[in-house]
C-alpha cells in the first residue's frame, strides 16, 4: 500500500469573483503555490511525511516547475513545519468535511 499526497502546491480555493479566464492556471480548480519559494515550502511540507509520492497539479508549468523543486528536496525543520500549520489554518480550505444534518 502507497500513500498518495494530492494537492501539494495548492493555495485554496480561486479568490471569489476570479473568472476562469483570469485564472494563469485554468488547468487548476484551486489556486496553486506559483512562486518558486511557495511551491518549494508545500512540496517540503508534504515530502516530510511518510508519504510515498506528491502528485503536482495538472498544468505542465506546474508539473516541471515540482520536478525541478523535488530533486532539491530537504525535509523541514520544527519550527519550519510549525510556521506552516499556522499559516496554513488561516487560509482558506479547499476540502470542507460535509456537516452533518441537525436533528430536527
Amino acid at each position: 500500500m502507497g500513500i498518495l499526497c494530492l494537492k501539494a502546491m495548492a493555495k485554496g480555493p480561486w479568490p471569489q469573483g476570479t473568472s476562469r479566464a483570469q485564472r494563469t492556471y485554468p488547468k487548476c480548480w484551486y489556486e496553486p503555490l506559483s512562486s518558486p519559494e511557495e511551491a518549494m515550502m508545500g512540496l517540503r511540507f508534504t515530502l516530510s511525511h511518510p508519504v510515498t509520492a506528491a502528485v503536482p497539479p495538472g498544468d505542465e508549468r506546474l508539473f516541471k516547475l515540482a520536478l525541478e523543486l523535488a530533486a532539491k528536496f530537504t525535509p523541514l525543520s520544527a519550527a519550519e513545519a510549525a510556521e506552516i500549520k499556522e499559516k496554513g489554518l488561516k487560509g482558506e480550505p479547499i476540502f470542507r468535511f460535509p456537516r452533518a444534518a441537525s436533528p430536527a
